[in-house]
């Protein structure tokens, strides 16, 4: 097991969020829709996710054991840097998962979180991995059953492992994966469980790959049962979060296509699209997009063994199509500047990227798709080079054209600098994030086109 992973050695929150360092989306930039998967060690290879439409893929898990050493679930490759290299060179986000324990873990744990957090960072460091998920659902814990606090507990393991993670990575990306009544019931708490970790943890939580399947069955309450539940439910989460962009819906990837299993409401499961009663995943997709243009967080499936197995791949393609498909057109205009990103005339640009006031015209209008920015009028992608410049080309697929949002910081997956706005000329400079002038924002510009139907 040592050689699977490599380890290394309320509301005052709110008010304290502007005095704390600049993180993931707390600055009101775009951002593209994760596509986000699961994968839990199944038979299938890691690196064939390269290939697949999902932005990040979260590999699970890792374990606590009685003296909180971390250990794997048994069914990761030998060499699980290499893959997660594999899946960098794709363009795809990577992170480990920590969870998938019992009460006896979580509280030998709870008693030595700076070095858990450190058991963590290593752990990331050592095999590539851009951060970690904590995929936390010890209920006892928040009921006072547990033998120890589950806020307390996330709390201090979030502050932790951010602040160590700070010190490998500009922005360090850590998910939860809560259920849907952790934000809604109190259990034994003033507030709901997750209200207090998200107010506690100041903005260090990159976003939420909310976990809205299995309370339709585990109830009461029942919750997340169909599509407008599930919509209901993501509405009053992003209330509280304020920003729909750290709010990703995790839905369960279908069981029914192949009649395998013909069980189609357990688990939240709705169908991907044609229900009559717009009971669907394409339902709730168009409808939340254009709730929150430009800042919807996308959606998260459980788990890639169920797509090959049961979609031949298809559940991932189609998510991917329909957040496409119903995304606004973006505007991008530089916070510091307030020019907008543009390609000028469509006879005559000629790849040419430069910033210009903020009209709306169609040289200013731009699509994601998947981790690419395209300009909306050719339907050339944005690229750059180790120079610094700036440009469309054809699509490739390559990385030079994977762009990474943080915040309102934009910056090129192969190069690893920031998109920058010198007044007028696009570059790409090493990446600051007190830089305004590498903030790019999307609110309340000329150019806003709704949803594609």
């Amino acid at each position: 097991m040592k050689n699977l992973l490599k380890p290394g050695s309320i509301a005052l929150g709110l008010a304290l969020m502007p005095l704390t360092p600049l993180c993931y989306s707390q600055i009101g930039g775009p951002t593209p829709p994760h596509n986000v998967i699961y994968w839990n060690g199944d038979s299938t290879e890691l690196q064939t996710l390269a290939s697949s439409p999902y932005t990040d893929v979260i590999v699970n898990f890792v374990v606590p054991d009685s003296n909180c050493n971390l250990g794997s679930n048994g069914n990761l490759e030998s060499d699980i840097a290499a893959s997660v290299q594999t899946l960098h060179d794709a363009g795809k986000t990577v992170l480990v998962s920590f969870g998938n324990a019992g009460s006896g873990q979580y509280a030998a744990c709870a008693s030595m979180v700076s070095s858990l957090a450190g058991q963590l960072a290593g752990i990331v460091q050592n095999n590539g991995f851009d951060g970690v998920d904590i995929d936390f659902e010890d209920t006892s814990a928040f009921q006072g059953q547990a033998g120890y606090d589950g806020v307390d507990f996330l709390t201090q393991l979030t502050n932790n492992l951010y602040n160590q993670l700070q010190q490998q990575q500009p922005w360090p990306i850590i998910t939860h994966a809560p259920a849907t009544p952790y934000w809604l019931q109190n259990y034994s708490y003033s507030q709901p469980p997750y209200v207090s970790i998200f107010y506690n943890t100041v903005g260090e939580i990159a976003w939420f790959n909310n976990q809205t399947y299995n309370n339709c069955t585990d109830g009461p309450p029942a919750t997340d049962c169909t599509a407008q539940q599930k919509i209901s439910d993501y509405q009053s989460i992003v209330g509280v979060v304020g920003e729909a962009k750290r709010v990703v819906m995790g839905l369960p990837v279908s069981t029914c296509a192949t009649g395998a299993n013909n069980n189609c409401t357990g688990d939240g499961y709705i169908p991907l699209d044609n229900d009559p009663n717009g009971n669907d995943m394409r339902t709730v997709i168009s409808t939340l997009q254009a709730d929150y243009p430009f800042q919807f967080g996308g959606i998260m499936g459980w788990n890639y063994l169920r797509d090959l197995s049961d979609d031949n791949g298809s559940w991932g393609t189609a998510i991917s199509g329909a957040l496409i498909q119903y995304q606004p057109t973006w505007v991008g205009a530089n916070i510091k500047t307030g020019l907008c990103l543009d390609t000028g005339n469509y006879n005559a640009n000629n790849g040419n990227v430069y910033t210009d006031t903020c009209t709306g015209s169609s040289s200013q209008n731009w699509q994601f798709k998947v981790n690419t920015i395209v300009d909306a009028q050719t339907g050339l992608c944005l690229d750059s080079n180790y120079n610094g410049n700036v440009y469309t080309d054809s699509c490739n697929t390559g990385n030079f054209q994977n762009w990474e949002f943080y915040g309102g910081s934009i910056f090129d997956r192969r190069t690893g600098r920031c998109l920058q706005d010198n007044n007028g000329t696009v570059v790409t400079a090493a990446c600051n994030v007190g830089n305004l002038y590498q903030a790019w924002t999307s609110e309340n510009l000329p150019g806003y086109v709704g949803p594609t139907q």
